[in-house]
C-alpha cells in the first residue's frame, strides 16, 4: 500500500447526477432518522452512477492499474471494485461485529474522495464494511456529523502516506505503528495468497539487482564466455535477461509497478530512480 496522488479533477457524472443523488439521500434520511438508524428503513444507492464507467477508468488510471490496497495489478483475471473507503450503507466497528451498525456514510457514496479501485478480494473478502475508529464517540452517523473528527484506524490511500506506517522484511508486511497493524490486518495485506506473489516479485528483483551489475559493452570476451557456462546459456540470451534486469531495477520503485511499498522497504536504493 502506498500513497495515491488523487486528481482534483472530479468524473462529471459524480458532479451532476453525484450531488443530485447525494442531496436526495440526505432528504431521505432528514424525514426519517430513526428508521434509516435503526435499519428498518435502508438507502438504494445507484451504482451506475458511483460505478460509472468514467469513474472506474479515472480510478484505474490514477491508479497505475493496481489495487489500491494491496498493490497488485490483477486485471487480467478480475474486473475490480470501486471500493468506498468510507462503507456507504452500514459499518462494523470491530472485525468480530456481527451486524452492520446503520445508516453508513451514506452521504459519501458518491463522493470523490471516497471511491478507489480495489481487487475483489481487498473488498469483497476482506474489509467489506470493516471501519474502525479511535474514539466511537468520534463517528460520524450522519450528514450533519464532521468526519475530520473520527480518526479513522484504517490508512486512507490518498489522504495517508502509507509507507509510514507499513513497511516490508521481505514480503511480509510489518506495522509501525497501531494504524499500520489494523490496515494490515483489515486489508487482508498479509494473507497467504498476496504473500507468495509477493515473495515471487522479491526475488525477481534481487535477481535482475545480480543481473544489472553486468555492463555487456564493457565486459571482456572471456568474462562474458565465463557467464555463458556459468549459467548454461548463449550470451544472445544473457544480454537480453541484462537488458531486462537493468530496466526492472530503473523501474521497480516506482508508484506504476507492483508492490512499489515493498521494493522501497527492502531496496532503498532503489527509491533514487523513483
Amino acid at each position: 500500500m502506498i500513497h495515491i496522488e488523487k486528481s482534483t479533477a472530479v468524473p462529471v457524472i459524480l458532479v451532476t447526477k453525484g450531488e443530485l443523488e447525494t442531496s436526495s439521500l440526505c432528504n431521505l434520511y432528514s424525514d426519517n432518522p430513526e428508521g434509516y438508524s435503526n435499519g428498518t428503513v435502508k438507502f438504494t444507492m445507484n451504482n451506475a452512477v458511483f460505478g460509472h464507467e468514467s469513474v472506474k477508468s479515472q480510478l484505474i488510471a490514477e491508479q497505475h492499474g493496481k489495487c489500491c490496497f494491496c498493490e497488485s495489478d490483477f486485471r487480467a483475471t478480475s474486473f475490480g471494485d470501486v471500493e468506498h473507503y468510507r462503507p456507504k450503507g452500514g459499518y462494523k466497528k470491530t472485525s468480530e461485529d456481527r451486524q452492520l451498525n446503520r445508516p453508513g456514510y451514506y452521504w459519501l457514496a458518491y463522493n470523490w474522495e471516497n471511491l478507489f479501485f480495489s481487487c475483489e478480494v481487498c473488498n469483497r473478502r476482506e474489509k467489506k464494511n470493516y471501519f474502525p475508529i479511535i474514539h466511537e464517540m468520534n463517528r460520524a452517523v450522519n450528514h450533519t456529523h464532521d468526519i475530520l473528527v473520527e480518526q479513522p484506524l484504517l490508512l486512507h490511500p490518498s489522504l495517508d502516506y502509507p509507507e509510514k506506517h507499513i513497511r516490508f522484511n521481505q514480503h511480509v508486511p510489518v506495522a509501525l505503528d497501531e494504524r499500520g497493524k489494523v490496515s494490515i490486518e483489515g486489508y487482508g495485506l498479509g494473507r497467504e495468497e498476496l504473500n507468495r506473489i509477493r515473495e515471487r516479485h522479491y526475488w525477481a528483483v534481487m535477481h535482475s539487482l545480480i543481473l544489472a551489475k553486468y555492463d555487456p559493452i564493457s565486459m571482456s570476451e572471456e568474462l562474458k564466455n565465463e557467464l555463458c557456462e556459468e549459467l548454461k546459456q548463449p550470451w544472445s540470451l544473457l544480454e537480453l535477461a541484462i537488458f531486462n534486469a537493468k530496466k526492472m531495477v530503473q523501474n521497480a520503485a516506482k508508484s506504476d509497478q507492483p508492490f512499489a511499498n515493498m521494493v522501497r522497504s527492502n531496496f532503498p536504493e532503489l527509491s533514487k530512480s523513483r
